[in-house]
Parts: C-alpha cells; structure tokens; sequence
C-alpha cells in the first residue's frame, strides 16, 4: 500500500489531481516561473518609478504571485473532483441495477464516467487485470483522488462488497443524497466567504499602487531610496505577503477530513 506521509498533490497532464513523491515536484519550469514573476515585478517597478531600490520590495511581492495561481488552481481542480462525487455514484447504482458487479461497475466509469475521473478508474482496471485484490485496488483510487469525500465513498464500496447486502443501492442513494447536501452547503458558505479573499487582495496590492504613484513625487523618491526608507519597504513587503495569506486561509473552508487514511 502506499505510504501517505510524503505525498503531495500535483496537477497531471490529464487534469485529474494526483499524488507524488514531494522530490518529484522540484521543476526546473516551476522554477523559472518564479524568477520570471519576480524579474518581471522588479523591471515593471523600475520603469514607473526610476529606481531600482524600489523595485526590490516589489520583486519580492511578485514572487508568491505565481505560488498563488497555482495553489488556487489545485484548489478549484480538488472542488471539481469533489463535486462529481454525485455524479459517480448515480453511474454506480444505474451499473449495480442493471446487473453488473460492484467490480465490474467500477471498471466501466474508465470509459462512461465523468471525463475528469476516468483515468483514475482506468487505472482501477488495470490494477485488477494485474491482479490485485479488490481492496488494494481501491486503496489506490483513494490515494488518487486524495480527498475525505473519496475515502468515505471508497470505505461504503468496500464494506459494500464485504457485506453483499441487496441494500447496496439504496446505501449509496442516501450517500449520494448526503454528498449532495454537504457539498450544496460548502458551496454556499464559501462563496459567502470569498469576500474575506478579496478584501485581502485589495488590502495587500493598494498600498503598493499608492507608492507607485507617489513614487513620480521627488520627495518621496528620496524618502525611499534612503538606507532606512529601503528597510521599511523590505519589510512592508515581507509583511504584506505574511498578511495576505492569513487572511487567505481564514477565508478559506477546511477541506474535509481525511479520517480513513
């Protein structure tokens, strides 16, 4: 089985949230992204305001702009997958009622599930055609998926199977209908949450927009460019990046639990 302790989630080429040694995820691209971010917030500060000495703080700004894009990005990547929890579980119980084992009905959302997830049920089929027992091969699509929504699903499929009750469907109805509801909630209370995400934005790049346009005032060149006007950039910056976050992760929703790991 595999071990949880050093993964990390990633973004695959197919689009579906995966995970990986944390060693694989040093990129040489992901690296060069950052420094563009950087390079490019040092230059553009540089041009507007004639000195470099401002253009520091402003580097070091941009740098978590592209840290910030990706992690939103995996973040609205795992609410997709999440959100097609429903969508699965009806393909589920139409292939249980139908006649198809619950194996059986797992292997065939490879090719009639949700695009987003087939590569992971694919990857399902093939760990049973390579003979892996059942439970093995859905400890993987757990790991794959890397979410609490996923664990529980995976956990009733699998006491689903053990058990071999004719309630199987009407089990994974009500868990359809209890997914449904949590995720309709979160929904709602995230979406009431975002305006905490862009107060902090406003909060964070504001001051920055105000230096850059006072920056044209000699005076305030000067102010700046001084040893201890320097200091107190430097430190702005570190303090708007620390700033920024918190607020970001006060307004963000815990994910749910992953109690089966």
């Amino acid at each position: 089985m595999s071990n949880y302790k050093n993964t990390q989630v990633f973004k695959s080429e197919s689009g579906v949230v995966g995970l990986r040694n944390r060693a694989e995820q040093v990129n040489p691209k992901v690296v060069l992204i950052y420094l563009a971010s950087s390079v490019s917030g040092f230059i553009v500060a540089t041009l507007i305001t004639s000195s470099p000495i401002i253009g520091v703080p402003f580097a070091l700004i941009t740098t978590t702009i592209p840290f910030i894009l990706l992690r939103r990005k995996a973040e609205n990547n795992r609410i997709l997958l999440q959100n097609l929890w429903p969508e699965i579980l009806d393909h589920i119980i139409s292939g249980l009622q139908s006649g198809l084992s619950l194996a059986e009905t797992l292997v065939a959302l490879g090719s009639r599930g949700p695009i987003k997830t087939r590569s992971i049920f694919q990857l399902f089929s093939e760990n049973l055609r390579n003979g892996m027992n059942f439970e093995s091969a859905l400890t993987e699509v757990k790991i794959e998926f890397n979410d609490g929504t996923a664990d529980q699903v995976c956990e009733v499929l699998d006491f689903a199977r053990l058990a071999g009750s004719r309630d199987t469907s009407l089990t994974l109805r009500t868990l359809s209908n209890f997914i449904r509801s949590d995720l309709a909630l979160r929904a709602e209370i995230q979406a009431k949450h975002s305006w905490v995400k862009n107060s902090a934005a406003l909060a964070a790049i504001a001051p920055w927009v105000l230096l850059l346009l006072l920056a044209s005032q000699p005076n305030t060149l000067i102010a700046y460019t001084s040893g201890a006007g320097f200091g107190i950039l430097i430190i702005g910056a570190l303090l708007t990046v620390v700033a920024y976050f918190w607020m970001d992760k006060v307004g963000k929703l815990k994910a749910i639990p992953r109690i089966f790991e």
